[in-house]
């Protein structure tokens, strides 16, 4: 059985979904007294450097990369901001120093947007878009309005949680995941661009034309915003071209 650190760190039954050198994600099926259920496994090996200030920034002291992303969910969750639902996490300290941690998450009942645009956008009309456009907007709205900050804001971060086609969808909807990165406190404009960039970024030309865009930016502006839209659509597409120079565009 899972019972020790060790236990679960080197839990090797999943699928892989996801790995780098830094982290690992497992997804895993457990039984429970409701039957099985799903989850995941993230695995952290010794951080980046570039990781240890969020930890600082938020509480004052390095923590680990599980740890901090246990607590980063429990602030959404009080926020109201939907995300994954934590089971456990453990870690590995070594001189006030993470050398390894892990966290378990209940899988979140839904699609990531990558997914639900690619199989569900040509279907809908421009009008059932704009409500959908509108929902996630506010959603983020939501999400800056509470001072957090997400610098990994990307669509395949964002899962819709009503099933489709999801006429009547809200910013209640939506739930976000990956969240190690995250920052709280932070209500600095450069900040919250950054984020929306990224979001640009991963919105693919495909599915999402200039109209459909504005539509986003209007709406969110609308939550609560003192700011020039020119102004911020110019830092959004700055950010979001940046982005385009590093990474590859995302295809789905």
């Amino acid at each position: 059985g899972l019972k020790s650190f060790e236990d679960f760190f080197a839990y090797a039954s999943g699928q892989v979904i996801g790995k780098n050198r830094k982290r690992e994600v497992i997804a895993m099926t457990l039984d429970s007294k409701g039957g099985k259920k799903e989850f995941f496994i993230k695995r952290f090996f010794r951080p980046h450097l570039k990781d240890m200030p969020f930890t600082i920034r938020n509480f004052g002291k390095l923590c680990s990369q599980a740890g901090c992303e246990w607590k980063n969910i429990d602030i959404l969750l009080r926020q109201g901001v939907a995300t994954y639902r934590p089971v456990c996490y453990g870690e590995q300290i070594h001189f006030g120093l993470e050398r390894k941690s892990f966290i378990i998450t209940e899988k979140i009942k839904g699609l990531a947007m990558t997914d639900f645009v690619a199989s569900y956008w040509p279907r809908l009309g421009y009008e059932q878009k704009e409500k959908l456009i509108i929902a996630l907007a506010k959603f983020v709205g939501r999400i800056h309005n509470a001072k957090i900050i997400l610098p990994d804001l990307y669509l395949w971060h964002i899962f819709i949680t009503k099933t489709p086609p999801a006429d009547d969808i809200t910013e209640d909807d939506f739930a976000v995941i990956d969240l190690h990165r995250m920052r709280i406190n932070a209500s600095d404009k450069k900040a919250r661009i950054k984020d929306l960039g990224a979001l640009d970024f991963s919105m693919s030309d495909k599915y999402f034309d200039e109209g459909i865009r504005e539509v986003f930016l209007d709406a969110y502006i609308n939550t609560g915003r003192r700011e020039q839209k020119n102004s911020v659509l110019r830092g959004i597409r700055n950010r979001s071209q940046k982005l385009s120079c590093r990474r590859r565009k995302p295809n789905y």
